[in-house]
Protein backbone atom coordinates (compact mmCIF):
# COMPACT_ATOMS: atom_id res chain seq x y z
CA UNK A 1 0.00 0.00 0.00
CA UNK A 2 1.35 3.00 -1.06
CA UNK A 3 2.56 5.87 1.72
CA UNK A 4 -0.53 8.58 1.70
CA UNK A 5 1.17 11.84 0.60
CA UNK A 6 2.47 14.83 2.71
CA UNK A 7 1.10 18.17 2.26
CA UNK A 8 2.79 21.39 4.17
CA UNK A 9 0.46 23.96 4.63
CA UNK A 10 2.34 27.51 5.48
CA UNK A 11 -0.17 29.88 6.78
CA UNK A 12 -0.19 32.12 9.54
CA UNK A 13 -3.98 32.39 10.01
CA UNK A 14 -5.05 29.63 12.10
CA UNK A 15 -8.57 29.51 11.08
CA UNK A 16 -7.80 29.31 7.42
CA UNK A 17 -5.18 26.46 8.06
CA UNK A 18 -7.59 24.25 10.01
CA UNK A 19 -9.79 24.75 7.21
CA UNK A 20 -7.62 23.46 4.62
CA UNK A 21 -6.24 20.96 6.23
CA UNK A 22 -9.24 19.63 7.60
CA UNK A 23 -10.91 19.55 3.85
CA UNK A 24 -7.47 17.57 2.50
CA UNK A 25 -7.68 15.28 5.34
CA UNK A 26 -9.62 12.78 3.59
CA UNK A 27 -6.56 12.46 0.90
CA UNK A 28 -3.56 13.55 2.34
CA UNK A 29 -1.60 13.66 5.66
CA UNK A 30 -1.52 17.82 6.39
CA UNK A 31 0.86 19.21 8.63
CA UNK A 32 0.86 22.90 9.50
CA UNK A 33 3.17 25.43 9.76
CA UNK A 34 2.48 29.16 10.68
CA UNK A 35 5.14 30.72 9.84
CA UNK A 36 8.84 30.72 7.92
CA UNK A 37 11.25 28.94 10.67
CA UNK A 38 8.73 26.06 11.15
CA UNK A 39 7.84 25.48 7.88
CA UNK A 40 11.73 25.08 7.03
CA UNK A 41 11.99 22.21 10.00
CA UNK A 42 9.05 20.82 8.89
CA UNK A 43 11.07 20.63 5.11
CA UNK A 44 14.28 19.07 6.49
CA UNK A 45 12.35 16.44 8.33
CA UNK A 46 12.47 14.91 4.55
CA UNK A 47 8.81 13.92 5.01
CA UNK A 48 7.07 16.45 2.71
CA UNK A 49 5.60 15.90 -0.57
CA UNK A 50 4.01 19.37 -1.06
CA UNK A 51 4.01 23.36 0.65
CA UNK A 52 1.13 24.82 -0.18
CA UNK A 53 2.74 28.65 0.89
CA UNK A 54 1.11 31.83 1.64
CA UNK A 55 2.97 34.56 0.03
CA UNK A 56 3.09 36.62 3.26
CA UNK A 57 4.71 35.20 6.32
CA UNK A 58 6.01 36.49 9.55
CA UNK A 59 9.50 35.60 10.64
CA UNK A 60 11.26 36.20 7.24
CA UNK A 61 9.75 35.58 3.52
CA UNK A 62 8.15 32.75 1.53
CA UNK A 63 11.55 32.85 -0.63
CA UNK A 64 13.30 31.00 2.21
CA UNK A 65 10.69 28.28 2.07
CA UNK A 66 10.69 28.23 -1.91
CA UNK A 67 14.48 28.03 -1.50
CA UNK A 68 14.61 25.11 0.79
CA UNK A 69 11.84 23.09 -0.64
CA UNK A 70 13.63 23.52 -4.34
CA UNK A 71 16.68 22.10 -2.80
CA UNK A 72 15.23 19.18 -1.68
CA UNK A 73 12.85 18.95 -4.77
CA UNK A 74 9.42 19.43 -3.34
CA UNK A 75 7.18 21.36 -5.30
CA UNK A 76 5.11 24.35 -3.83
CA UNK A 77 1.76 25.72 -4.37
CA UNK A 78 1.58 29.64 -3.72
CA UNK A 79 -1.18 30.77 -1.91
CA UNK A 80 -2.12 34.60 -2.31
CA UNK A 81 -4.20 37.73 -2.69
CA UNK A 82 -2.52 39.51 -5.01
CA UNK A 83 -1.84 38.35 -8.27
CA UNK A 84 1.14 40.62 -8.60
CA UNK A 85 3.02 38.52 -5.96
CA UNK A 86 2.81 35.17 -8.85
CA UNK A 87 5.09 37.82 -11.36
CA UNK A 88 7.62 37.96 -9.26
CA UNK A 89 8.23 34.74 -8.31
CA UNK A 90 11.83 33.92 -9.87
CA UNK A 91 12.66 30.62 -11.24
CA UNK A 92 9.97 30.36 -13.70
CA UNK A 93 6.21 29.90 -12.97
CA UNK A 94 4.59 28.20 -10.14
CA UNK A 95 1.18 26.50 -9.86
CA UNK A 96 -0.88 29.24 -7.71
CA UNK A 97 -4.01 29.72 -6.07
CA UNK A 98 -5.57 33.57 -5.54
CA UNK A 99 -7.42 34.12 -1.99
CA UNK A 100 -9.98 33.77 -1.39
CA UNK A 101 -10.90 30.33 -3.43
CA UNK A 102 -13.06 27.54 -2.60
CA UNK A 103 -12.24 24.26 -1.56
CA UNK A 104 -13.03 22.74 -4.60
CA UNK A 105 -10.26 24.99 -6.54
CA UNK A 106 -7.60 24.23 -3.74
CA UNK A 107 -8.08 20.55 -4.25
CA UNK A 108 -7.87 20.50 -7.77
CA UNK A 109 -4.56 22.28 -7.78
CA UNK A 110 -2.99 20.40 -4.93
CA UNK A 111 -4.38 17.11 -6.88
CA UNK A 112 -3.02 18.17 -10.03
CA UNK A 113 0.58 18.13 -8.53
CA UNK A 114 0.28 15.73 -6.57
CA UNK A 115 -0.71 12.86 -9.67
CA UNK A 116 -4.10 12.22 -8.00
CA UNK A 117 -7.33 12.07 -10.10
CA UNK A 118 -8.74 15.30 -10.24
CA UNK A 119 -12.08 15.32 -8.17
CA UNK A 120 -10.41 11.82 -6.42
CA UNK A 121 -10.36 13.82 -2.90
CA UNK A 122 -13.37 16.19 -3.70
CA UNK A 123 -15.87 13.40 -4.29
CA UNK A 124 -18.80 14.10 -1.93
CA UNK A 125 -17.99 17.92 -1.57
CA UNK A 126 -19.36 21.13 -2.80
CA UNK A 127 -17.37 24.55 -3.33
CA UNK A 128 -17.20 25.90 0.65
CA UNK A 129 -14.81 28.42 0.36
CA UNK A 130 -11.84 29.19 2.61
CA UNK A 131 -12.12 31.27 5.45
CA UNK A 132 -15.52 32.01 5.51
CA UNK A 133 -15.91 33.45 1.86
CA UNK A 134 -18.98 33.08 -0.18
CA UNK A 135 -18.68 29.97 -2.77
CA UNK A 136 -17.46 30.40 -5.96
CA UNK A 137 -20.87 30.86 -8.21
Amino acid sequence: MARTRRILVVEDQAQIAELIAEALSDSYQVVCAENVEAAVEQLLSGDVDLVLLDCVLPGGSMWQVMLEADRIAVPVVLMTGDPGQIAEVAGGPRPYILKPFSIAELIDVIDAQTGLTAGSAAAGRGPEAVAGKRPAA
